[in-house]
C-alpha cells in the first residue's frame, strides 16, 4: 500500500507541531521516519491513522492507499485501521489490554473486520503466534504474564493478523533491551517482506533504523530536514540534524558492547 503525504501540517490549539511534511512510501517499501524526542514523529503517524487529539487542526494532504485521510469521516478511518493498516506501538505493556488474554487480543481485529467463525479465528491466531515465534499455548495467558519481548511479539501478531497492506511501527523497540530489539526488528522486517506489505518505521535510533528500512526521512522541529537512502545517510551524514542522530547511534552502539 502506498502513502503520499504533501504539505501536511498539524497544529494543537493553534501551535504548529509539524509543518509542510512531504513523504512518500511506495507499495512494498520499508521507509523510516527518524528524529529526536519531541520532533513530531508520532504526530505524523497519528495523522495517518486519524487518531489526532480533538484539539488538533490538520492541513495538507495524506493519501493512504489512495484514500484521503485528512478530514476523513470516522467510518472511513475505522475501515482502514486494523484491516488495511496495522500498527505496532511503542510500549506493549501499555498498548496491550491487560484484561484480555493473548488469544482474544490477537483475535479482536478479525472479529471487527471479517465474518469468520470462532474455530477459523482461533486457527488463524495459532498460526500467527507460530509466525512470531510464540507457542500456541500462550494464547491463554495475559500480557502481565509475558516478558517484554513476548509482549511485543503479541503486538506484532495483533497488527498483522488481518494481513494489512501497510504497517506503522511507532518506536516498537524502545522499551526493549538491545538483544531483544534486534530480534524484534528482524522479525518485523521478515514478516512485512513475506506479506509484501509496506512499512513506516518510526524511531530516534539510526542503528535500529538501518536494520529496518532502505530509505528514510529525518525530522527536526516538526519539519523534514533530510532524506535519502538509510545506509548512505548513516555512512556519510551531511545535514547537521542527521549527523547528531548518527553520532548518538554510534555512542549507543559502543555503550551496548
Amino acid at each position: 500500500m502506498s502513502v503520499d503525504v504533501k504539505r501536511l501540517g498539524v497544529c494543537i490549539n493553534g501551535k504548529p507541531i509539524v509543518r509542510d511534511i512531504d513523504l512518500h512510501i511506495s507499495d512494498g517499501e520499508r521507509v523510516g521516519l527518524i528524529g529526536s524526542s519531541g520532533s513530531g514523529k508520532s504526530m505524523i503517524s497519528k495523522a495517518l491513522l486519524g487518531l489526532l487529539p480533538t484539539n488538533a487542526q490538520v492541513s495538507g494532504s495524506a493519501m493512504v492507499g489512495g484514500i484521503q485521510v485528512v478530514e476523513a469521516s470516522e467510518p472511513v478511518l475505522a475501515s482502514l485501521r486494523g484491516r488495511y493498516v496495522g500498527t505496532v506501538f511503542q510500549n506493549p505493556a501499555s498498548s496491550l489490554n491487560p484484561v484480555l488474554s493473548v488469544g482474544k487480543q490477537i483475535e479482536l481485529p478479525l472479529k471487527l473486520h471479517y465474518d469468520l467463525d470462532k474455530v477459523d479465528r482461533q486457527a488463524r491466531v495459532a498460526r500467527m503466534l507460530e509466525k512470531v515465534g510464540l507457542d500456541a499455548t500462550i494464547a491463554k495467558k495475559y500480557p502481565s504474564e509475558l516478558s517484554g519481548g513476548q509482549q511485543q511479539r503479541v503486538g506484532i501478531a495483533t497488527a498483522l493478523i488481518t494481513s494489512p497492506r501497510l504497517i506503522i511501527a511507532d518506536e516498537p523497540t524502545t522499551a526493549l533491551d538491545s538483544i531483544t530489539q534486534r530480534r524484534i526488528v528482524d522479525l518485523l522486517v521478515e514478516l512485512v517482506d513475506k506479506a509484501g506489505a509496506s512499512m513506516l518505521f518510526i524511531t530516534h535510533d539510526f542503528s535500529v533504523l538501518s536494520c529496518a528500512t532502505t530509505r528514510c526521512y529525518v525530522l527536526e522541529c516538526g519539519q523534514i530536514a533530510d532524506s535519502g537512502q538509510t545506509a548512505a545517510l548513516l555512512a556519510d551524514p551531511q545535514a547537521n540534524s542527521t549527523r547528531k542522530l548518527v553520532d548518538a547511534a554510534h555512542e549507543l552502539t559502543l555503550q551496548r558492547k
